[in-house]
């Protein structure tokens, strides 16, 4: 009761969480089919073969994730200027150039996860037959070509698009396992069913996206020859080349389970991803209060209104960590019965591991606060340097160290740690920063 009427007193924190609320209603409904999938594919394979379909989706989706320009950022920051002042030529070279970017590293990734899959093969144990296999199913990355649709249905604010983009491939995903369940097909099948799904994803956009462009008019009179590289503007492609290796660099969390599997085994990597999996409602709902705070604290931000701004990040800090809370009890009291009816009875010893990666997203909620915040004062190379510093120097040998010594326990300490430390800076620095502004501003008024 208290909380609804510190909420309801401030009406920027409204405007949030009535943004967060629309967000969270998509997020809902793909959280269930998502759920659903999970359930099906765990209690059908049991915890060695869950482990093995694992270990191939992230090789995959690592190698896409790091070949993937992010194009999109680029065609939004120079697109929305070339727009502004009616350039058509300059946003058209620009669709064409982030196109041919996401062709490129597509057909990179392809062609690296193919030549790589007989090396990472030999640290997982895949046998030749499941390294041929994984080979065939690296197909997909050709299929990742969304960049620059995204960018284009959000230049438009088109997110009814996007939310009905992102709602396909989970139902698909659920319907092809249903069905690979009733077959009684071995491990590829499922494979199969989560290629179908994803594959079906990058083409889909690719329409969306272009029938949107196409609507507004900016794809008349274009000429579709191929942009020369050499020749494009080096400010757009060092930006491209920047936001790849910033986006890139949290991919690296993702090979976690590669990781495991070459210092544990498949039921490790099984036990580890079921815990994962049944704690990222805490990073869902903080990526989506993410999308939903950051255009308030950036607006704050242009109006050097650090009070405010300060305000913003204390409430909705409690409310993420009253909720974080909340689902650590949940999953304190309830986990095992958890696990036990949404995974199967052989994946209950991984309620530890459950657990602790639930204190470890209640530390990445308040870290997706943080970063829009820093993002919003102009200081995304503070966020930068400590998510290199908490991944790359805490986590990643960390989690070769305690995986070893303790299995899938111990990959989650190494996850709670990294995400502990991650916070304890962002807050410091960000309250640091805040704290300097506000000064800054108050000797200001003062003077005047």
């Amino acid at each position: 009761m208290v909380a609804s009427k510190v909420f309801s007193a401030d009406y920027v924190v409204r405007r949030i969480l009535k943004h967060f609320s629309w967000l969270l209603g998509g997020q809902v409904f793909i959280a269930i089919a998502n759920f659903g999938y999970l359930g099906l594919t765990a209690h059908s394979l049991g915890v060695e073969s869950f482990g093995r379909l694992v270990l191939v989706k992230t090789y995959i989706e690592v190698i896409a994730g790091l070949t993937t320009f992010q194009s999109w950022q680029a065609l939004i920051h120079y697109g929305a200027g070339f727009l502004q002042h009616q350039n058509r030529k300059a946003f058209q070279h620009l669709i064409k150039l982030t196109t041919l970017l996401d062709g490129l590293g597509a057909l990179a990734g392809f062609l690296i996860a193919v030549m790589a899959a007989p090396y990472i093969g030999s640290f997982v144990g895949w046998n030749d037959a499941a390294i041929h296999e994984v080979q065939r199913f690296s197909i997909l990355i050709l299929f990742t070509l969304e960049s620059t649709p995204t960018g284009l249905l959000r230049l438009y604010d088109r997110f009814d698009r996007l939310a009905f983009q992102r709602a396909i491939p989970p139902i698909i995903r659920l319907f092809g396992t249903i069905i690979v369940v009733a077959l009684h097909t071995p491990l590829w099948g499922y494979l199969l069913a989560w290629l179908i799904a994803e594959a079906f994803n990058g083409p889909l956009l690719l329409l969306l996206g272009w029938q949107e462009a196409k609507k507004q008019d900016v794809l008349k009179d274009m000429d579709w020859s191929c942009p020369n590289l050499a020749r494009s503007d080096p400010k757009i492609l060092r930006f491209c080349l920047v936001s790849n290796l910033n986006s890139s660099l949290p991919l690296t969390i993702a090979i976690s389970p590669l990781i495991i599997g070459f210092f544990a085994n498949p039921v490790t990597v099984g036990l580890f991803r079921a815990g994962y999996e049944l704690s990222t409602p805490l990073r869902d709902l903080a990526l989506l209060l993410t999308q939903s705070v950051y255009p308030e604290l950036t607006r704050l931000s242009s109006q050097k209104n650090w009070k405010k701004f300060s305000t913003i990040l204390l409430k909705i800090g409690a409310s993420l960590n009253f909720t974080g809370v909340l689902l650590f009890i949940l999953c304190l009291v309830l986990g095992r019965e958890i696990l036990h009816y949404s995974m199967g009875e052989t994946f209950i010893p991984a309620y530890t591991t459950l657990i602790v990666l639930v204190i470890a997203g209640i530390f990445k909620m308040g870290n997706c606060l943080l970063e829009p915040a820093l993002y919003a004062m102009e200081l995304p190379h503070i966020s930068l340097r400590v998510n290199a510093i908490a991944i790359l120097v805490v986590y990643l040998p960390l989690l070769m160290a305690l995986t070893y010594q303790f299995g899938a326990v111990g990959a989650g300490l190494a996850t709670l740690l990294s995400s502990a430390l991650s916070f304890i800076l962002n807050s410091l620095l960000t309250w640091k920063q805040l704290h300097l502004r506000r000064k800054f501003a108050k000797s200001i008024f003062v003077s005047v």
